[in-house]
C-alpha cells in the first residue's frame, strides 16, 4: 500500500503479484487483486485493469472486493 499511496503504481503491482503467488489463499487476496487493477487505472491501462476485475470477480464472487470490482467494471465500460 505504500507503493500505492508513494505512486509508484509498478512496484505496487509486483508486491501484490507476489503476495498472490507466495499465499494465494491468504485473505488479502482479493484485496490485492482490486489494488492491483487500481494500479492499472492510475497507469492508464484500462484493458488490463477491465481483465485483473474480471478475474477478481471470477476467482472470489463472495468477497467485497468483488462487489467493488463488478461497480468499477460498469464504470469503465
Amino acid at each position: 500500500n505504500t507503493h500505492y499511496a508513494l505512486r509508484e503504481y509498478k512496484e505496487a503491482i509486483a508486491v501484490y503479484q507476489r503476495l498472490m503467488a507466495t499465499a494465494p489463499s491468504h485473505s488479502r487476496v482479493p484485496e490485492a487483486m482490486l489494488a492491483i487493477a487500481n494500479c492499472q487505472i492510475e497507469l492508464k491501462d484500462v484493458r488490463a485493469a477491465k481483465r485483473s476485475l474480471e478475474d477478481l470477480v471470477k476467482a472470489h464472487p463472495q468477497s467485497e472486493a468483488a462487489a467493488t470490482a463488478r461497480d468499477r467494471l460498469a464504470r469503465l465500460r
